[in-house]
């Protein structure tokens, strides 16, 4: 044998072998691979800046927290949730793991735009289908559920699919087929993507080698929140949120623009009643009382808290006495809705001051003070310690 066929045959030998070698190492990142040092999922750790954390990683910051004895507290939902708006020192849930005391543990994987059962949602499910001790903790507006695919963070939906950690729960899967069926081609295009992504991680977990190396060594992809060093490892990105102003320099930008939107939270719910009074109307209603059905498996929601956030009284206060009665009646209409199908729902909000918000919707350090002593509460009325 020459030496040039020598050298190609230890080349053809050695992409079998790297590959073997690549998936066994997946296999073992998916066991250990996590953020250290969580708090929340700040931009250097989202997919805002292309880094698309693997459902096993997420499972991972839980588990490594969690001893017998404990109770699993997951926080999923959107940015409210996720503390935008407090320091990373005065995130509100770091206040929840204060008032619940050491029979719980905290995570919060709440996801800055997510759906009320998406993202962290799916890592509860995935725990408690594990018989883990678990309490989710989530929050929307009125009118507002959701799928779990289909949205930005869909891909974890397809992540925990396909590697068996979700239940069992044929109306979910009808409801996204019909979806899916009825979608527009691109739609459906980028849901196949992700379906065959999803499969093939299932078996050869790619995501959570390329994941764990982005976190501990390198990055390879630009984006502007990284920037100007965006090659460096991902656990020293700095949790560079935004930080509530003091009082006197919020609320004083686009307050027509939040004004209309704090109208919007009722404006298409509901409908006068001909005596001066108004109705919820029902089509809308049914929505959100058929995607509850469908995305929620009847095993979680007696394990859930679900926070029907308001907004600001800054903007509240600005409402008409019309427009006040409707949203104080959408709220408790759909508080009513969620607790229906058995899921302890709660408004929250509405004895808070201006000085508990950083903005129209997201709390600044007071407000999730509050936030933590209520939800503290709501908790324990689900799982006593």
């Amino acid at each position: 044998m020459t030496f040039n066929q020598l050298k190609a045959l230890v080349l053809l030998l050695a992409i079998p072998v790297g590959f073997a070698l690549a998936v066994r190492l997946g296999r073992e990142a998916e066991g250990y691979a996590k953020p250290q040092r969580f708090v929340r999922l700040h931009y250097g750790i989202s997919p805002e800046s292309l880094y698309y954390l693997p459902f096993s990683m997420l499972e991972n910051v839980a588990l490594a927290r969690w001893a017998p004895g404990k109770t699993i507290v997951i926080v999923a939902g959107n940015s409210i949730l996720n503390g935008y708006g407090q320091a990373e020192r005065d995130v509100w849930t770091l206040r929840l793991q204060e008032e619940l005391g050491d029979r719980y543990v905290v995570v919060n994987l709440a996801f800055r735009g997510a759906l009320p059962y998406e993202a962290g949602a799916l890592v509860a499910e995935s725990l408690l289908r594990r018989n883990y001790p678990v309490v989710l903790v989530s929050n929307t507006s009125p009118g507002t559920v959701g799928r779990v695919a289909g949205n930005a963070y869909g891909y974890l939906y397809y992540d925990a699919l396909y590697k068996g950690r979700l239940f069992n729960h044929p109306a979910r899967d009808a409801n996204i087929a019909e979806w899916e069926a009825t979608a527009t081609p691109a739609v459906r295009a980028e849901q196949d993507e992700l379906r065959r992504a999803a499969r093939l991680d299932a078996n050869l977990r790619f995501q959570a080698l390329w994941h764990h190396v982005g976190y501990r060594h390198l990055f390879t992809t630009w984006n502007p929140h990284t920037r100007p060093q965006f090659w460096q490892a991902r656990a020293s990105a700095v949790d560079n949120l935004p930080v509530a102003p003091p009082l006197a320099e919020r609320f004083r930008t686009e307050v027509a623009s939040e004004l209309t939107i704090t109208q919007g939270f009722s404006v298409n719910l509901a409908e006068p009643d001909g005596s001066g009074s108004w109705r919820v109307l029902g089509p809308p209603a049914e929505i959100v009382s058929d995607l509850i059905e469908d995305m929620i498996p009847p095993k979680m929601r007696r394990h859930m808290v679900m926070l029907l956030t308001q907004n600001a009284p800054f903007y509240r206060t600005r409402l008409t006495p019309t427009e006040l009665a409707r949203d104080n009646l959408v709220f408790s209409a759909y508080e009513q809705q969620w607790r229906k199908h058995g899921i302890a729902a709660h408004i929250v909000g509405l004895d808070f001051t201006d000085e508990d918000y950083y903005d129209r919707s997201h709390l600044a350090a007071a407000g999730g003070r509050k936030l933590a002593r209520l939800t503290a509460d709501y908790v324990r009325q689900i799982s006593p310690p």
